[in-house]
């Protein structure tokens, strides 16, 4: 797996995906999942070039897991990232953080754009002008796994490099 932070600002534009918007009544459902990680702080992100995982270097090893309900799949693209947040069906949440990675700010997510399996993205605000972002991707629902990148940024192309968490997933339908 490569980790390419450059391209993250562009993936982070699309940021957001309702419990309902852009489906149809005939939309298929994704199912409930819960995703059970472990995640390290990473210390030696580049952001210059992409690094493999092997490169890499962590420190800790903490316990995280997030819900995401069952809702209709998306029929429509993301919308403007400019555009007023869609709703969030309020059941998506972190439901296990022991080590307080994410303990600050308000717990609702403000945008998820749900695109299983290929990624989802989510924001919400941990203080003014500053978002919690949590990227799932590497969805591989055939061995139940997936990867998480969490990192709080004031927008899609600023970071705190110093707080971010990267980690392998294990996926609960």
């Amino acid at each position: 797996m490569r980790i390419l932070l450059l391209s993250l600002p562009f993936a982070l534009v699309a940021l957001q995906t309702p419990a309902s918007a852009g489906v149809s009544s005939f939309a298929e459902m994704l199912p409930a999942r819960t995703l059970h990680c472990t995640l390290a702080r990473a210390l030696n992100l580049d952001p210059s070039r992409a690094q493999t995982r092997d490169e890499i270097q962590y420190e800790g090893s903490y316990p995280f897991s997030l819900h995401l309900p069952s809702i209709p799949q998306r029929q429509t693209p993301p919308p403007d990232p400019t555009a007023e947040p869609e709703p969030v069906n309020p059941a998506t949440a972190i439901t296990n953080d022991p080590a307080g990675l994410a303990n600050d700010g308000k717990k609702a997510f403000d945008r998820v754009i749900d695109l299983w399996p290929n990624r989802v993205e989510m924001a919400r605000t941990i203080a003014p002008q500053l978002s919690r972002l949590i990227i799932i991707s590497d969805i591989d629902t055939n061995k139940g796994s997936a990867n998480l990148f969490m990192a709080p940024a004031a927008d899609a192309a600023s970071m705190d490099m110093n707080k971010v968490y990267l980690g392998s997933c294990r996926i609960s339908i």
